[in-house]
């Protein structure tokens, strides 16, 4: 998940403020399905095309198919397997949004985060009121901030988080990354907010790490927290 052993600090942040110049992606880019070349080849994906087209009566749910295995393969941390499987999905239904959401998943696990935000915010255009998706898109943000200490990246994810967070005020997720964003932002306080509520939502949410890393901060205002029992 999101990294916190030697945790940016204002001053590293302050020493990568400029985004380097990155190439223009497009969607041939990030969506890696090989189109065919030979005779063979158009031979093969057309039969494939009309015996999955027969098989789940339309393209549509051949591709919802594709992708809800896709998401069970991705769990198991299959990528490879997930990753072809989402491949399957688009050559059914392209306007299927799950699969560029599940490509932007994928690449937030391989750590290539410009890719990952990239087909996010193109899944995100036609699902504006996701909270998942928000959540996601912010999620990438704040690994890359990890990465790289932009604030930009940090500033985004406050912002997405707060949309996801209005649409579902009551998700674990939502208020544990809006905690590891104000430990970020050195706004401590809204930190151990943010990660109490978490954990009145759902007591498994947060880890230790991020814990023992926001108490040599701040002690725990509600004092639940101390260096005795994080040990």
């Amino acid at each position: 998940m999101i990294g916190l052993s030697g945790c940016n600090t204002s001053e590293n942040i302050a020493e990568n403020t400029q985004i380097p110049e990155k190439p223009a992606l497009t969607l041939a880019d990030v969506v890696p399905v090989m189109q065919p070349d030979t005779p063979e080849e158009i031979a093969k994906q057309k039969a494939f095309l009309q015996e999955d087209t027969a098989r789940f009566k339309s393209k549509k749910l051949a591709s919802e198919y594709y992708v809800t295995q896709a998401k069970r393969t991705f769990e198991e941390q299959k990528l490879d397997s997930a990753q072809w499987l989402l491949g399957r999905a688009w050559l059914m239904d392209s306007t299927n949004n799950d699969i560029y959401w599940g490509y932007g998943r994928i690449y937030g696990e391989q750590k290539q985060y410009d890719k990952a935000l990239f087909i996010l915010y193109h899944a995100l255009e036609t699902d504006l009121q996701n909270p998942q998706l928000l959540t996601d898109i912010a999620t990438s943000h704040l690994n890359r901030f990890y990465e790289t200490s932009n604030p930009d990246d940090l500033q985004q994810s406050r912002k997405l988080l707060e949309q996801a967070l209005a649409l579902s005020p009551n998700q674990a997720d939502i208020n544990y990354k809006l905690a590891i964003n104000s430990y970020y932002m050195q706004e401590y306080g809204k930190a151990w907010e943010y990660l109490h509520k978490s954990l009145r939502q759902d007591k498994e949410v947060a880890g230790k790490n991020f814990i023992s890393a926001l108490l040599e901060k701040q002690q725990d205002p509600m004092g639940i927290f101390n260096g005795a029992n994080m040990q």
